[in-house]
């Protein structure tokens, strides 16, 4: 394997593998780019700025505020980006460019590619795999939740390549082609659910569209599937007609990867037939879950469980997917459970059931539910938010926020039960929060992201820590 990323790509190169030129060519020969940056929050100093073509790319006030620390730039137009003083590498087409760099990047890579797909946990699952292989290599992984063809493109193009594993999210859009682009050594599917049925149709559906990750993949890879899903079948025969060796996981008898018991931080499991007891940094059945697939991964691999497993401990759940911060707001001391970046029947009612497994820890009066429409269900969407009640109920809150127009109706059953307000959106919800938050709470704030329950959590957590 070349230590390519190590090294970066020439100015010749990047000629070679595009079909770029540079209008302001880089003054030293010795010059290389350690990659590409397509979202400042992830830039890295060394690598290239796309500069922004249609929705893809940098605006020019974050170009500015990154040329100096980058290799340079990468636009559709060069001539107006030479202002900023670094190499500009004009190319006719942005993303077609990604795609080429993503290519050669993949090619070059010598490691092992670790893909994660499903309906939930995805963006979770593989920080929680970078983590646990970074204990047997280096490891690196995409970022953001950049999982279109475009978003894997730049993440590809952007990886460490002297990393001994690569693990990449991948969403359903363009499976076929992503999964060629990719080409995955092992392949993790969480769980399906109905997220996305408005545009992909039923779970069935949804199953067959994502199990096309598998005709990227060559003869004797691996499929890591949840067992637990009523998918299941759909995808262990796809990928038994790629040749692929099939490992399952999940709770059921039978399951190559079988979660046993969950007490506290301690989680214990049955990885191809030994028991393994580790401890979790993220909380809630649904992170033990996609611990137990990922040690599912590290098995079939032939590396060391012990090693991956001991990883977890400090593992902490990602901002908006989990992420807990004890604060002080408007001088009342709460807790902030952040799960606001998405959500879907499946994923709400793990959120809701976190909280009620730790109810012991939390004071009934203390729980307060902030909690925004699931979006994309299809029509099915409103029947599917009522069906919440029971889980909501099952906490035994002491106060419930509810925010979006399929909340409305839900709102309408909880209110003899439970002290309840419904809001249209954020906007009418956010100037009379603090009257609602109390000395003491233990808050989780879980929704779709169109609903901008982010902005509650920022409110919230203005001073990071107490």
């Amino acid at each position: 394997m070349r230590g390519q990323r190590e090294q970066g790509w020439s100015a010749e190169e990047l000629e070679r593998l595009t079909e770029g030129g540079w209008v302001a060519a880089p003054a030293d020969r010795a010059w290389k780019t350690t990659g590409i940056c397509a979202e400042a929050t992830q830039f890295r100093p060394g690598q290239m700025l796309l500069a922004q073509a249609g929705a893809a790319g940098l605006r020019l006030p974050e170009i500015k505020h990154l040329s100096s620390r980058s290799a340079g730039i990468v636009g559709e137009s060069g001539s107006e980006l030479v202002k900023f003083g670094v190499p500009v590498f004009e190319v006719a087409n942005l993303r077609k460019t990604v795609t080429d760099l993503a290519v050669a990047a993949r090619r070059e890579f010598g490691g092992t590619v670790l893909a994660v797909t499903g309906s939930v946990g995805k963006t979770t699952t593989v920080a929680m795999a970078a983590q646990a292989f970074a204990g047997i290599g280096k490891s690196d992984r995409s970022r953001t939740s950049a999982n279109s063809l475009y978003g894997i493109g730049w993440n590809l193009a952007s990886m460490e390549r002297d990393a001994k594993f690569w693990v990449q999210e991948m969403a359903i859009g363009k499976m076929d082609v992503c999964t060629k682009l990719v080409r995955p050594d092992i392949a993790i599917v969480t769980a399906i659910t109905s997220a996305h049925a408005a545009s992909f149709g039923d779970t069935r559906n949804i199953a067959e569209k994502k199990a096309r990750i598998y005709l990227g993949m060559k003869p004797g890879g691996v499929a890591v599937i949840n067992r637990d899903m009523p998918e299941f079948q759909i995808f262990e025969a796809a990928a038994l007609d790629a040749q692929l060796r099939v490992l399952s996981f999940g709770s059921l008898a039978g399951c190559d990867a079988r979660l046993l018991d969950i007490n506290g931080r301690i989680i214990r499991a049955d990885v191809l037939g030994t028991e393994y007891s580790f401890e979790l940094g993220a909380p809630g059945r649904h992170m033990a879950m996609n611990a137990t697939a990922v040690l599912a991964a590290v098995a079939a691999l032939g590396h060391s469980v012990e090693d991956a497993a001991r990883q977890f401990a400090v593992f902490e759940p990602l901002a908006g997917r989990g992420k807990r911060s004890a604060v002080t707001f408007e001088g009342k001391k709460v807790q902030v459970w952040d799960d606001s970046y998405n959500a879907n029947p499946a994923s709400m009612k793990a959120a809701l059931r976190t909280m009620r497994d730790e109810a012991e820890a939390i004071p009934q009066e203390s729980r307060l539910l902030i909690l925004g429409d699931m979006l994309e269900l299809g029509p099915d969407a409103q029947e599917l938010h009522l069906e919440l009640e029971e889980d909501i109920l099952a906490v035994q809150p002491d106060r419930v926020l509810l925010c979006g127009s399929f909340m409305n109706a839900l709102e309408e059953r909880l209110s003899p039960l439970v002290k309840c307000r419904w809001f249209a959106d954020v906007k009418d919800m956010a100037p009379g929060i603090d009257r609602w938050v109390r000395d003491e709470d233990v808050i989780l704030v879980k929704g779709s992201h169109g609903i901008k329950l982010g902005s509650i959590v920022n409110l919230l957590t203005r001073n990071a820590s107490r």
